[in-house]
């Protein structure tokens, strides 16, 4: 057989069956595989410029919020858009890191609040590098959510301290080598967002502090002065004066000065009282109570247990929770008996102030003018939960505040009662 010889376009000889065989077996040329290679060096470029702007968005947006927990909220939607994680857990730790509370999606292996020794091992490690880590997960190796397969962990920090602690976890095997690169962007945002947020409460707090003392002063030094004097010249005239009637109406008039200047008084009391730190909160709620039932006829009865607690912030917050419920069961309950109940219950520390006055439904409507809304975010700030409900089954009178700490949250070095 002879081979046919052809001639192209441009006049140059060809063998069409070696050409056809040639097209079939020879490789790619170098221009066809850099233009391959150049376009999955396109796609994976441009992916990774999507997730540097998302998380460079996250860094910008994340940061500027002081509300802890609209970052929270936002730091769990940034993780589920960005890597499509089943489950998103974000613990925060406390000023030592020595204990962590869960505060978002848990999952259902864990309990809210964990010492950090019981942060199970492979967990456990994230905290010690600035980076996240991925691991196969198993039930002799779990994560925070028991149907998890795979979960990537990152430790959130801000000015080089341990705020906390973020989650990602899938209910099947995955690759998350990218996953783990997005995680810890978002975790670096997260963390500073979290401390910020909680600086800003802090400063919220004591300013909040601050010009409570300051009206305190002013009342003091203005108002409570001013009907001293006005008291003292009401004293003048009543001494100088003949008329039997006119002695009468200002002795009248005395008497609202003098119940005025009382009421003053136990403002400022109000006002001024806080926790020293070198007093027991046993003593400083039992002096508080002591002058509310003198002022106020009310039979106050107590039956406390108080845990010694170390940490000087959440004591104070705890005595402000206690002064707020006490308070208004004093001003708006219109009651003849307060209950102030604490005691430890397993790993709980339960407290509870109750009264038998008009109840709920008659204060309705107005719980931010009785403190309530205060007493809610102070028991938000320390882990606590808190309840509020009738004392008295199915009636709709009296009032009863309770909230629970875990024990884990404070320093339990014995209990103080008093009874």
């Amino acid at each position: 057989m002879r081979a046919v010889v052809g001639q192209d376009s441009t006049g140059e000889l060809s063998w069409p069956l070696v050409d056809r065989r040639q097209s079939r077996t020879d490789p790619p040329t170098g221009f066809e595989r850099r233009q391959g290679v150049d376009q999955g060096h396109i796609d994976k470029l441009s992916s990774a410029n999507q997730i540097l702007l998302a998380l460079q968005k996250i860094a910008i947006t994340l940061p500027s919020s002081f509300d802890l927990e609209m970052v929270l909220d936002q730091g769990v939607s940034q993780v589920q858009d960005l890597i499509n994680a089943d489950i998103v857990t974000i613990l925060l730790a406390d000023t030592d890191a020595a204990n962590f509370s869960i505060v978002r999606g848990r999952g259902s292996a864990r309990s809210l609040s964990l010492k950090i020794d019981q942060l199970p091992e492979h967990i456990f490690a994230a905290l010690s590098v600035h980076r996240t880590i991925s691991v196969d997960l198993s039930q002799d190796q779990q994560g925070f959510a028991n149907e998890a397969k795979t979960g990537a962990y990152c430790v959130l920090r801000s000015r080089g301290l341990v705020v906390g602690l973020i989650a990602a976890e899938w209910r099947s095997k995955q690759n998350i080598e990218q996953a783990v690169q997005i995680l810890t962007g978002i975790a670096d945002a997260l963390g500073v967002a979290v401390d910020n947020s909680r600086l800003f409460r802090d400063i919220r707090r004591n300013s909040a502090n601050e010009e409570r003392l300051r009206i305190a002063r002013d009342l003091h030094d203005r108002t409570g002065s001013t009907l001293a004097f006005i008291g003292i010249e009401l004293d003048r005239l009543i001494r100088l004066q003949q008329d039997q009637t006119t002695i009468d109406d200002l002795g009248t008039i005395r008497a609202h000065i003098s119940k005025t200047i009382t009421e003053v008084r136990e403002m400022l009391f109000d006002l001024r009282s806080g926790h020293d730190e070198q007093i027991s909160l046993t003593d400083t709620v039992e002096a508080f109570v002591n002058r509310i039932a003198e002022r106020s006829h009310i039979n106050v009865r107590r039956e406390i247990a108080f845990p010694v607690i170390n940490d000087s912030h959440r004591a104070s917050e705890i005595w402000e929770m206690f002064k707020e419920a006490i308070l208004n069961a004093e001003k708006h309950s219109r009651c003849s008996e307060i209950l102030i109940k604490s005691s430890v219950v397993g790993d709980l520390w339960i407290t509870s102030v109750s009264d038998n006055g008009v109840g709920l439904q008659a204060t309705k409507g107005r719980e931010d003018s009785y403190g309530i809304t205060g007493i809610i975010e102070r028991a938000d700030s320390i882990g606590a939960t808190i309840e509020i409900s009738s004392p008295f089954p199915n009636t709709d009178y009296g009032t009863e505040i309770l909230f629970s700490i875990p024990l884990s949250h404070i320093q339990n070095g014995g209990a103080e009662v008093s009874s």
